[in-house]
């Protein structure tokens, strides 16, 4: 099974360990016992396949099948693409968020979830997005009218 864990690692962070210990919330050292055939109950089993849905728990404990379930891959990639659409849609108001806000923000993308803010707050910042983009059409308007009318002083001139 130790093998298998090293495959898992290898999977998700690339082979680092000390990256997956922290994802598990194992530390390094009690990984690495894991990975030495210590140690290894039921436990870590369970919190590997409830962390990484993905993967088979049948090819995880007893070596048989694929180790990434593709019905649950799929999943997790609309899951995954959902997620980015949502911090997408919430990324155009970062200029308009206070500090705290930003910081939610921050963690929220750093801890993988979804920041949460009120529809209020969320208003808000649409507002200041409105006036702002009302405020730059205003000015390119005012460059437009300004640029036409030098190249019509020009044009007469000639």
């Amino acid at each position: 099974m130790n093998e298998r864990l090293e495959e898992i690692i290898r999977y998700k962070t690339g082979g680092k360990k000390i990256p997956f210990a922290e994802l598990m919330g194992w530390s390094p050292q009690y990984l690495s016992k894991m990975l030495r055939g210590e140690n290894f109950g039921v436990q870590p089993i369970l919190t590997v396949l409830e962390k990484l849905p993905e993967i088979n728990a049948r090819w995880f404990l007893f070596g048989t099948g694929e180790m990434l379930e593709i019905g649950k891959l799929f999943s997790l990639q609309r899951e995954t693409m959902n997620h980015i659409q949502a911090l997408l849609d919430l990324d155009k108001y970062i200029p308009y968020m206070s500090g705290e806000e930003v910081r939610e923000f921050e963690t929220a993308v750093r801890e993988g979830r979804k920041p949460v803010f009120t529809p209020d707050a969320e208003s808000r910042w649409q507002e200041r997005l409105t006036e702002r983009e009302k405020e730059i059409n205003e000015r390119f308007r005012a460059a437009n009218l300004i640029s036409e009318e030098q190249c019509r002083q020009k044009t007469a001139k000639r």
